[in-house]
């Protein structure tokens, strides 16, 4: 499914470009901490979904459009946990 993929990419896209902003968000959700990734998606997401395109709202959010890069780099990492070299 496309949409699937697309949604994806762009969720990779925008954990990263919160993390850069607000730091280890695993970490933070490990301790309980949900309202700093709140806080960040109302600010970046939210509030421009009316007036922006999906696109658009991608790149003022972590300043590319949307890329693969960031679920790459998720899937290697995961990949790389799951079996050590």
């Amino acid at each position: 499914f496309p949409t699937y993929t697309l949604g994806t990419l762009a969720a990779s896209q925008l954990f990263e470009a919160a993390e850069r902003e607000l730091g280890s968000l695993e970490e933070q959700f490990r301790r309980g901490e949900f309202a700093p990734l709140l806080g960040w998606l109302r600010r970046e997401i939210h509030q421009h979904g009316r007036f922006y395109t999906a696109a658009e709202v991608i790149e003022r959010a972590t300043g590319r459009s949307l890329e693969a890069d960031a679920f790459l780099r998720h899937i290697r990492r995961n990949v790389e946990e799951a079996y050590p070299a």
